[in-house]
């Protein structure tokens, strides 16, 4: 075989493959870059469409997310709101008790308000007041104690401020108050049934009523719906504009009090 039908054949192996079929290697680069093109930007679209798909599960997920944290919310400072309530109602009915019990120990006493008298004379002066002013005839034994009250002005007083101005002023403000604790209810009502010959003079007699009792009958003073009200051993009372008599309790409203109207 001569040498130049030997380049022929070389030549010519260079373009068949296998199965006897001519290949252009550029057009094959070329169609596999198209391919893979194509393949990329199907992968691209469904990964993008996948991406998006998740975005909107994460919203949703979010969006639910809020919506539960906000009922837990809600819910919880609900049920929060439900427990403060009942422990302060709790915290109420226990003041009660106490106001009950410290007001019982009082059953006996009364007050005095504009006797002028000293801590020597006390006892005296209570025992002329009621005899000569409210006509009640009272033996020495029917008092067990008697002591002068310090006004709210004289316990708050600075010590060193004794000015001529100061002094005045808490003379003008100050109504003295006597603490009498009598040897039985019974002498203490007899007292107390009296105390009508006092109306328009500077003397007045009333129940020695706890700190909270007293601060409810002022509240009630100040209510638009109660007309008066007052006290009897121990317990408050209110008539209402509409005529209505109310037994009342601290911390009530005037809508929860027990109408005893007869």
């Amino acid at each position: 075989m001569s040498r130049n039908t030997r380049n022929t054949k070389d030549s010519t192996s260079d373009n068949v493959a296998a199965g006897g079929v001519a290949v252009d290697m550029e057009k094959l680069e070329s169609l596999v870059e198209k391919a893979v093109a194509a393949a990329v930007a199907v992968i691209h679209n469904e990964f993008s469409s996948l991406i998006s798909e998740l975005t909107d599960r994460i919203d949703s997920a979010e969006k639910r997310l809020e919506n539960l944290e906000s009922t837990v919310e809600r819910e919880s400072s609900e049920e929060l709101t439900k427990s403060i309530q009942s422990v302060r109602e709790e915290a109420r009915e226990y003041a009660r008790w106490a106001n009950d019990a410290e007001q019982q120990s009082r059953q006996n006493n009364l007050r005095i308000r504009g006797l002028q008298t000293t801590t020597e004379n006390c006892r005296e002066a209570v025992l002329s007041f009621c005899r000569t002013i409210l006509y009640v005839q009272l033996s020495d034994d029917d008092i067990v104690e008697t002591h002068v009250v310090p006004s709210k002005k004289q316990r708050n007083t600075n010590a060193q401020d004794d000015t001529a101005q100061s002094a005045a002023r808490s003379n003008s403000i100050n109504v003295p108050v006597v603490l009498v604790r009598f040897r039985n209810q019974r002498v203490r009502n007899t007292v107390i049934s009296r105390r009508k010959v006092l109306k328009g003079t500077k003397n007045s007699v009333v129940e020695d009523l706890t700190a909270l009792n007293v601060s409810t009958l002022n509240r009630l003073q100040k209510d638009a719906l109660v007309a008066k009200c007052w006290s009897w051993n121990g317990r408050l009372f209110a008539s209402t504009t509409n005529a209505r008599v109310l037994l009342v309790k601290p911390f009530q409203l005037i809508q929860e009090c027990l109408d005893i109207t007869r």
